[in-house]
């Protein structure tokens, strides 16, 4: 006799698969590009998460610079994705309610991230116009999806390939291992971009350790609304 699954750990199960995560993240990707082509229409490059700046920076040595050809093989690659998952985990169906249930938890954890790393250091932005303020908005959503994508999913995923493949390490060593190395990977690109300060370095580094935990306990789509909700925390605090 099949032993039955309760109802909390088919949410946990589904609400962790590529599949779930991807058509959770489809509709923010899709904001998004919007968003991009509309306050960047006249740059290619003028405002970037630090995850997006590999992607596009891809696209510009293909030849690819028009925002709406790099916004549709985003989304294409996304959709084809997604439904290339659907069809390799079987599911019967689609729970909304998952959906829904999915949005509450990343809030829950983008609001214990945002107090977490309160104790390193506050990251106030000096945003005047609200064109500014929209345009950090934009950005925000972009963080989550890319930076998720990149140093969580990529990056983690390479790493226990290395360890637990090439090394022959056990996931208790690997993981753990893992997540760290991709916290410094991610707080240490940061410095492309802005002036090194030990305090915002551990701050992003330990960040980067909880996504990391996130992303491999609850999935791509909670760890990268997580993601979202704590940027747009820090947009409110500052305004």
């Amino acid at each position: 006799m099949a032993k039955k699954v309760s109802a909390l750990r088919q949410y946990l199960n589904s609400s962790k698969s590529l599949h779930y995560s991807l058509i959770l993240t489809l509709p923010a990707l899709a904001i998004y590009e919007i968003g991009v082509i509309i306050l960047f229409q006249d740059s290619f490059f003028e405002l970037r998460n630090s995850g997006e700046v590999l992607l596009r920076s891809l696209f510009e040595s293909l030849g690819l610079r028009h925002p709406l050809v790099i916004s549709g093989i985003l989304l294409g690659l996304f959709m084809m994705v997604m439904i290339r998952g659907y069809k390799i985990e079987k599911k019967p169906g689609i729970h909304a309610n998952y959906i829904v249930y999915m949005l509450l938890e990343s809030m829950l954890w983008g609001g214990f991230i945002f107090i977490s790393l309160q104790f390193f250091t506050q990251l106030p932005l000096q945003m005047v116009s609200m064109e500014e303020k929209l345009s950090n908005i934009n950005l925000a959503i972009g963080a989550g999806i890319f930076e998720e994508l990149i140093f969580r999913m990529v990056v983690i995923s390479s790493i226990l390939i290395v360890l637990e493949r090439g090394l022959a390490m056990g996931s208790r060593v690997s993981v753990p291992l893992a997540i760290f190395f991709s916290a410094i990977v991610f707080a240490g690109f940061h410095l492309f971009m802005e002036v090194y300060s030990f305090p915002i370095f551990s701050q992003r580094m330990f960040g980067g350790i909880l996504l990391g935990s996130l992303f491999y306990a609850r999935g791509y789509g909670i760890s990268v609304y997580a993601h979202i909700i704590y940027n747009f925390l820090i947009l409110a605090y500052s305004w």
